[in-house]
């Protein structure tokens, strides 16, 4: 179903975010073979169900099967299932034991019994809890039966494998430029805010370009995820603010670059799921170990999109303000060479050392001074 052609790439895309809205209202969707005919799988988001709803997915909830990621299965005690796992639900399954298996209960839960057989995913698997992913959901599903499709009164849209791979891809070939205008900063009066919106998520980013960059040498750019708590609203318990601001500077003293503002809350897990993060950290994880219990990579990021903007301005050559490698490598994989590294230092507090020391020593950010 997914082909090489820009009309067959934009039905593909389409069909992905048609599947991504149907898994975020609860209902199901059918994930194809690679080949789009051998093998179907219909899966339904659990985040979406819910407790009181699970009764409604056709009952004989033991006949149903449970697809969790690697990260979520590991913090189960699964280890070597790199396509994600499938549990096989017992006959004495409750509603609240299948949110715990998904990772919605509390810290602390996982150590109780799997309550089925346990078997490897496939590209199947991948692709469906990719697509949960996409969808900012816990990538934890249900797979349905056809008879539990029915009684659930689901009609699933459908998406393959090749679709759901290509989607990222798309997103940043149909990117489109909207608007640009003048937006003096605290920091530097000469800067303009150029907004671009991808067609078919509808999510918005913004290039900050800050005085006149030299397009001829290497321009300064900032990669800045966006951060409702720290960003706006000043939060101890990261440095995202801090770098924010610190990277207006940096560009301004150095007579222009680029910052750009990126849709990607949470390492690219949402706002919610960010903030289910931080329940779990309170209760003695670190933010990745958080992130992993809730079936998440360690960083959900993806540039393809920053690529897009940065050529669309005019931009091959770069000196990156980051700490994080995985943004240089990023940006190299694309094709914008990363010429040179400007570090970002951030203040330490009480709130932020344990996140601070969690991403030089497991997650290989380099030094910020």
């Amino acid at each position: 179903m997914h082909g090489n052609t820009p009309d067959e790439q934009r039905a593909a895309a389409l069909r992905v975010e048609r599947a991504i809205v149907e898994l975020r209202r609860g209902r199901g969707v059918n994930v194809l073979d690679k080949d789009a005919v051998t093998a179907v799988t219909a899966v339904v988001a659990v985040e979406r169900l819910g407790a009181d709803a699970l009764a409604e997915t056709g009952g004989d909830v033991q006949r149903l099967e449970l697809l969790v990621t690697a990260e979520r299965a590991e913090a189960l005690g699964l280890v070597g299932y790199p396509t994600g796992t499938r549990i096989r639900l017992s006959r004495d399954t409750s509603g609240h034991e299948l949110l715990g298996l998904a990772g919605m209960a509390a810290h602390g839960n996982s150590g109780r019994p799997l309550p089925g057989q346990v078997s490897p995913g496939d590209p199947r698997t991948a692709a469906a809890l990719s697509l949960a992913r996409h969808a900012r959901l816990i990538p934890a599903l249900l797979v349905l039966r056809a008879n539990e499709v029915s009684a659930a009164g689901l009609e699933p849209l459908c998406a393959s494998v090749d679709d759901i791979v290509g989607y990222p891809s798309a997103r940043a070939r149909e990117l489109q430029r909207l608007s640009r205008a003048r937006v003096p900063l605290a920091a530097h009066e000469d800067c303009e805010f150029v907004v671009y919106r991808e067609p078919f998520n509808d999510a918005e980013h913004v290039a900050i370009v800050i005085g006149t960059p030299d397009l001829a040498g290497p321009v300064p750019v900032r990669l800045h995820s966006s951060c409702l708590t720290g960003d706006l609203l000043a939060s101890l318990r990261c440095d995202c603010g801090d770098q924010l601001r610190g990277a207006v500077e940096r560009i301004a003293e150095a007579d222009g670059g680029v910052i750009l503002y990126l849709a990607q809350e949470g390492r690219g897990i949402g706002l919610v799921n960010k903030l289910r993060a931080y329940a779990l950290q309170e209760q003695g994880l670190d933010t990745l170990q958080a992130d992993r219990y809730l079936g998440f990579r360690d960083d959900e990021r993806d540039y393809t999109v920053a690529c897009a903007m940065l050529r669309d301005l005019g931009i091959g050559r770069v000196i990156l303000l980051t700490n994080n490698p995985e943004k240089m490598a990023a940006l190299n994989a694309c094709k914008i060479d990363v010429v040179g590294r400007m570090p970002l230092p951030a203040a330490v507090n009480s709130h932020n050392a344990r996140y601070l020391r969690t991403k030089r020593e497991r997650a290989g950010h380099l030094p910020s001074d």
